[in-house]
C-alpha cells in the first residue's frame, strides 16, 4: 500500500425547479423543473519527507555529487557542476509520487585556521540560488592572498526537503618556496668536525633538511590540518569530502610541502633518475650506495608544495675512510740521513725529516712532538697548519 499520497474526492450536486410570477396580475405559473447536475473533483495531498539523492549513492554512476574542475589552483576561476540529482521515488511507487527538484544553491565560505580542526566561517562569503534546470556555475574567487574555501551545494525539492554536499578548494596565486638559512640541509652521515662534508666510513649516505624548505605562508597559516565536521550533521558519506585532494581529514604536509624528490651523481657522472623520498614527513633520506675512498657524491633535493611550487638545492659529500700516511722519518746531519745520535750537542745540529700525505682528503694540520722514550718526557711539541694536500717535510729541532 502506498502511503505518501492522500486524495479526497468532492462531489457537488445541483438541481431544483423554477416558478415564475406574472407581476401584471400576480399570477404564479406552474413549477418548471430544470435538469439536475453533478460535478466531481479530486484533490490529492502528497507526503514527501525524503531529501534529494545523487545517482552515485542510489545507483551506480561515475559522476560526483559536486564536481569541481580543479580543487587546487593558482587561477581564481572555478567551474562547479552538479548533475544527476533526483528526488527519490517511494518504494513501490511511481515517479509522480516524488515532488521533484526545485532549486540548487551554491555557498562559498572561507575555512579559517584553528589550533585543532580548522573551522568553516558560516557567514556567507558568496551565495547563489538557481532553478532545477541549471546544473553548472562559474566562481570567480580572485584574491591577493591564499584562501581555503568550503563550497557547499544545497539541493532542494518542491516539498522543501534538502540535501547538502561540500568540497574544499584552495586558491593560491602568490606563494613560493624558500629556505631557512638557520635550518641546516646537510649530510648527517658525515663528520661534524668537517662541517658535514666528509664521510669517514663506508656505510649509508644520509641527509637531513629539517624545516630547511618552507612555504612561508603555510608555515604561518596551517590550513591543511583538517576541517571540523558539519556542525548540523547533514553532510555525511559520499556527500562529504572524505577522499581525493583536500579531504576533510586533512592533507599531510611540511609547511605546505607535500613531497620531496631526490637524485644524485657519483663524481662527474650523470644524475640518477629522481625518486620520491619515502616517509617525507621525516625530511630525511638514506641511500645505500657503493662508497669508496676518494669518491664524491652530489645530491639534489627538490621539494614540491601543494600548489606545485618547487625549489632545487644540492649538497656535495666527499668520501675518505683512510688515515693519513707518514713515511721516511729521518734525522739528517751534514746531508746524511740516519736515526742515531751521540749526545745533545750532536742532536742540536740535526734536522728531523718525514713525508706526510693523505691522497683523498689531504692534510688539515700536523701535530708533532719530540721527547724521550724511556721516561715518556715531552721536550717540545707544535701544531702546523696545512692549507692544501701536500707532502710535508724538513722540520728542524734546534
Amino acid at each position: 500500500m502506498i502511503t505518501n499520497r492522500l486524495c479526497l474526492d468532492y462531489e457537488a450536486k445541483g438541481g431544483g425547479y423554477l416558478k415564475a410570477e406574472v407581476k401584471k396580475n400576480n399570477t404564479i405559473l406552474d413549477a418548471v423543473p430544470y435538469t439536475k447536475t453533478i460535478t466531481n473533483r479530486q484533490v490529492c495531498y502528497r507526503f514527501d519527507d525524503a531529501p534529494p539523492e545523487h545517482c552515485s549513492v542510489i545507483g551506480n554512476c561515475p559522476s560526483e555529487p559536486l564536481h569541481i574542475d580543479h580543487r587546487i589552483s593558482r587561477h581564481p576561476i572555478y567551474t562547479v557542476v552538479f548533475t544527476n540529482w533526483s528526488d527519490p521515488v517511494p518504494v513501490g511507487g511511481t515517479s509522480e509520487m516524488a515532488s521533484k527538484i526545485e532549486s540548487h544553491e551554491i555557498r562559498v565560505n572561507e575555512v579559517l585556521p584553528s589550533k585543532n580542526a580548522n573551522k568553516v566561517n558560516h557567514d556567507n562569503f558568496l551565495s547563489m540560488i538557481v532553478n532545477h534546470t541549471v546544473t553548472e556555475m562559474t566562481l570567480n574567487l580572485i584574491s591577493d592572498m591564499p584562501h581555503l574555501y568550503c563550497v557547499t551545494l544545497e539541493v532542494k525539492d518542491v516539498a522543501d526537503n534538502v540535501r547538502q554536499c561540500r568540497r574544499f578548494i584552495l586558491v593560491d596565486e602568490t606563494t613560493m618556496l624558500e629556505t631557512k638559512h638557520d635550518k641546516p640541509f646537510q649530510f648527517t652521515s658525515a663528520s661534524p668536525d668537517t662541517s658535514f662534508t666528509w664521510q669517514t666510513h663506508h656505510n649509508d649516505i644520509c641527509l637531513s633538511w629539517k624545516d630547511h624548505f618552507i612555504n612561508k605562508f603555510y608555515f604561518d597559516n596551517e590550513l591543511f590540518n583538517g576541517v571540523e565536521a558539519d556542525p548540523f550533521g547533514f553532510i555525511k558519506g559520499t556527500y562529504e569530502q572524505i577522499s581525493g585532494e583536500l579531504p576533510v581529514s586533512g592533507t599531510p604536509n611540511v609547511h605546505g610541502i607535500i613531497k620531496y624528490m631526490a637524485s644524485w651523481k657519483l663524481n662527474d657522472g650523470s644524475f640518477s633518475q629522481e625518486i620520491e623520498v619515502p616517509d617525507f614527513l621525516n625530511q630525511t633520506l638514506c641511500e645505500q650506495l657503493s662508497v669508496n675512498d676518494g669518491e664524491t657524491y652530489t645530491f639534489y633535493v627538490r621539494p614540491i608544495d601543494i600548489v606545485g611550487n618547487t625549489y632545487n638545492e644540492s649538497r656535495t659529500l666527499f668520501i675518505d675512510q683512510s688515515a693519513p700516511q707518514i713515511t721516511d722519518v729521518w734525522l739528517e746531519k751534514d746531508g746524511y740521513e740516519r736515526l742515531y745520535v751521540h749526545d745533545s750537542t750532536d742532536l742540536s745540529k740535526m734536522q728531523m725529516t718525514f713525508n706526510a700525505f693523505d691522497p683523498h682528503s689531504g692534510l688539515l694540520k700536523i701535530h708533532w712532538m719530540f721527547g724521550t722514550k724511556d721516561t715518556l718526557t715531552e721536550l717540545i711539541s707544535e701544531h702546523l697548519s696545512v692549507r692544501k694536500p701536500q707532502i710535508v717535510s724538513n722540520f728542524a729541532f734546534i
